[in-house]
């Protein structure tokens, strides 16, 4: 890790990984990529749940363009080599059998609303700023979301959100179905722990299938999805002790 990327697991089960870049509003250079790769890549299975924030006023601004500008656009095998870090990073999150939150408290914008996306679900200060502004530097995203986006808040949405480069808050994001929770920032860190600590009670066995069932299955017709959802469930009858003494649990409290 670096001193940008700050890693405190908890007893509760749940890994609080802290992008501490404040003064470059927690943009991405090629180190503080890196150690968010390495801090979620390096989840044990003790753990249940990673949360993702930032401090100061941003969440994550993205790609520091200011490093980028620096000499490394000017390589284009670092430059490429820092983008697939990024986009592996942001599908890791996706395959990690971990569920993992972005406890958006400001900024979240390109790269960093890129990431948000990523995460399994997203916990926002209703204040705060998210959007893919990459249109409105003549760029083009490279860490997913053209494809995220439409597929959590349908084509028609995505489209408008990408083509016009506008940003939306924490409450917009909730009201449209991108954010799970939009709250008042006093409370943001509060509501974030509480849900990763009630997730995070959760057999991992369960939590894994469950996340890998519903990403997978998005993927897919419904029948097909359908077909996964009972193989998923059959896997883990055989791999988990935890399912036969939950339903003998419940059974016996009728």
């Amino acid at each position: 890790m670096t001193d940008t990327v700050l890693v405190t697991d908890l007893e509760t089960g749940v890994r609080l990984v802290t992008i501490d870049r404040p003064a470059r509003l927690n943009a991405l250079d090629g180190a503080t990529l890196a150690a968010l790769h390495d801090a979620i890549a390096t989840a044990t299975d003790t753990t249940r749940v990673i949360v993702i924030r930032g401090t100061g006023r941003a969440f994550c601004a993205g790609n520091d363009l200011k490093w980028l500008a620096s000499g490394v656009l000017d390589d284009l095998a670092a430059h490429m080599r820092h983008q697939d870090l990024m986009q592996r990073t942001w599908e890791m999150i996706g395959a990690a059998p971990q569920v993992v939150i972005a406890s958006v408290n400001g900024l979240a914008l390109a790269g960093g609303f890129e990431l948000a996306l990523a995460c399994d679900i997203i916990v926002a200060d209703a204040a705060a700023e998210m959007g893919d502004e990459h249109l409105r530097k003549n760029l083009l995203p490279s860490g997913g979301s053209t494809q995220r986006l439409p597929r959590k808040i349908g084509q028609a949405r995505a489209m408008y959100y990408l083509l016009t480069g506008r940003r939306m808050t924490g409450a917009e994001a909730e009201r449209i179905g991108l954010a799970a929770l939009a709250v008042p920032g006093d409370r943001l860190e509060e509501e974030t722990l509480a849900l990763a600590t009630e997730i995070a009670r959760t057999d991992r066995h369960a939590l894994a299938a469950m996340k890998a069932t519903v990403r997978r299955g998005l993927e897919l017709p419904l029948s097909e999805g359908l077909g996964l959802e009972r193989w998923m469930q059959y896997r883990y009858r055989n791999d988990s002790p935890a399912l036969v003494a939950a339903v003998k649990g419940f059974a016996g409290k009728g």
